[in-house]
């Protein structure tokens, strides 16, 4: 299995603090939002990273470079990444998708780390759902049981049952359908699209189900009040919590 991270967009919304830094490199506690999520990738086990650059792409490979010189990571360059957003940066990854599990992650999520065993244990594909009460600009989700039959940011909110938080697990036997429909929604000229939609494509063909994250404490960080909430309230919760991983990171990187 293999991370596969999206970290190309230039990150507007969350103005001035992505002046001069990819939103990814913005510190939440002691380090930067990337770190937070590489440690945790490591800390479930996963050695090989993919990600996906556009903006400040430089900053990236330095800080990659620097903290962890010994993790196996590949860059893809979004060329194009002030025009097109997650369904073109992750249709640029399709050779990496196929033939292989890999579990998907914005590159803006702080989250606690027992999510991403929660995706690992699971066999099938599966997306971390927190659920909740949704605004209009969540991405949601309407399920059929645990089975997902909606996905998107322009869904019902009465209907939804909760956010997608930007982290999954796309099982090898779904891929070539999912590839299929990022290449179609390309096509179209649907570059600027959510990548969300090529799943919300594939609804009908293959099953994709959801892990209930409520418990842990998990934000996307968009607008600069994310970023406020990140740091006072979310970072030291998963702090509190007790978690060994940060130990458990320390040692496989020793």
């Amino acid at each position: 299995m293999k991370a596969i991270i999206l970290a190309a967009g230039a990150c507007r919304r969350l103005r001035p603090y992505t002046d001069n830094i990819p939103k990814c490199l913005v510190d939440v506690g002691p380090k930067a939002i990337l770190g937070h999520q590489l440690d945790a990738i490591i800390a479930g086990g996963i050695s090989e990273v993919v990600i996906v650059v556009g903006y400040l792409k430089e900053q990236i490979y330095d800080y990659i470079s620097r903290n962890y010189p010994a993790l196996n990571v590949k860059f893809i360059v979004n060329e194009q990444y002030s025009t097109t957003n997650t369904l073109y940066s992750l249709w640029l990854t399709k050779e990496e998708m196929a033939g292989s599990d890999f579990l998907y992650f914005n590159a803006d999520v702080i989250f606690h780390p027992e999510v991403i065993r929660m995706l690992v244990s699971k066999s099938e594909t599966c997306m971390a759902v927190d659920f909740k009460k949704c605004g209009e600009e969540e991405v949601k989700v309407i399920l059929n049981g645990q089975a997902i039959v909606e996905i998107g940011k322009k869904l019902d909110v009465h209907k939804a049952a909760g956010e997608f938080i930007g982290i999954a697990k796309f099982n090898k036997e779904i891929n070539n359908v999912f590839i299929s429909k990022l290449e179609e929604g390309v096509q179209k000229g649907h570059e600027n699209a959510f990548f969300e939609l090529a799943v919300d494509e594939m609804l009908s063909e293959v099953s994709v189900s959801v892990i209930d994250i409520s418990h842990l404490p998990s934000i996307e960080i968009d607008f600069p009040e994310d970023l406020e909430t990140a740091r006072k309230a979310i970072y030291p919760r998963i702090v509190e919590s007790g978690n060994t991983y940060l130990d458990e990171v320390a040692v496989s990187r020793e």
